[in-house]
This record gives C-alpha cells, structure tokens and sequence, in this order.
C-alpha cells in the first residue's frame, strides 16, 4: 500500500497480508433445545464461540448444546482474526405425550399430543406398533416399547414409554356344568 504527497511526489508505503476466510461452518442451522450435536470446519486451528442466547459452544469442540429458546450467533475463527457465522434457531420439544401407558396384547389405545404436525414411530416394533399419523398403538408381545412424536416442521422429539402386557394363559376346567347345587365331595 502507498500513499503519495502530491504535487512534491513524497510517499511511504506498508505491506498488508490479506488471509483466507475459514471456511462453511458445518451443522445444521435448527436445534432442539435440550439438543447436543457438534459444528465443524474444514479449515483447522480455529475458536469456537457463540452469543449465548440460547447455545453454548466448546471453543476447542465444536460441541453445541441447545438450553433456550430463540436465534443465536455461531463463529469460527482463524488466530488471523478472519472468522465466518451461522445462526442457529432453537426450537421448542412437542408437548408432553397423552394416553395410556399400558395396553394388552391384541389390543389397542390412543396417544396423543397437543402439538399438531408430528409423526408417530414405536421402537421395537415386535413390542408395539402405532399408526404414524393417527397415534393409534397396538400391543403385538409382551415389554416396553419406546414411543417417539417427531414434529415435521423443526425435528423436535418427545418421548413416551408404553409397557405391553402379555395376555394370560388358557383357562382350564371343565367345559360344561351341570344346573343345580354343587356335590358335597364323598369321604
């Protein structure tokens, strides 16, 4: 760089080193909160920082967990002083999940949520299956299944455990009975 005193042509001059930005920072730009994931780059050596309004970052990590709700500031920067940014909303978790928490083999009940938009999932599905939209599940075999509700719009989950009972055995006995009193047994 030269800057020149005209018309006497004095001048003096100075070197200015023009560095690379990092580059994309990676990680998704939506977080549940409660939710811990972990942001990259692609250029090494730099320092991870956020605003605070609502995430907290590992300056060293890159690790991000979500604790309030709203928009925050993600940076990455070069000991250059060169740095790029991503936003970050985090989100809400769907309410809590409604309905029963037991059901018989064979039969069937109804969750439920009060935030519409989500989808249904039961892990296992040898333990209970439930309609994805509807929220109507159905006892196959005996133990506890993992129910998630997934809002479409944000990817926010909520959870509920639901325990299948087995049914129980055959009855035994005699098949038919005889009107009248019951026999005094001989001695």
């Amino acid at each position: 760089i030269t800057y020149r005193i005209a018309p006497i042509g004095c001048f003096i001059t100075a070197t200015v080193t023009v560095n690379p930005l990092p580059a994309a920072i990676i990680g998704s730009s939506q977080l549940c909160i409660g939710e811990t994931t972990t942001f990259s780059d692609a250029t090494a050596g730099g320092t991870w920082t956020s605003t605070g309004h609502g995430t907290l970052i590992g300056a060293s990590t890159g690790v991000i967990t979500a604790y309030a709700l709203g928009l925050d500031t993600i940076t990455y920067a070069l000991p250059t002083g060169c740095f790029v940014t991503k936003t970050v909303n985090v989100n809400p978790l769907p309410s809590p999940i409604t309905g029963p928490t037991r059901v018989c083999v064979g039969d069937s009940i109804t969750l439920a949520d009060a935030d519409p938009g989500g989808t249904w999932a039961s892990n296992p599905i040898a333990v209970a299956t439930i309609g994805s939209l509807s929220g109507v599940l159905t006892g196959v075999s005996g133990g506890t299944a993992l129910i998630t509700y997934r809002l479409t719009t944000t990817g926010c989950v909520t959870f509920y455990t639901v325990t299948v009972d087995p049914s129980p055995g055959p009855i035994v006995g005699p098949d038919s009975l005889c009107v009248g009193p019951v026999p005094t047994p001989y001695t």
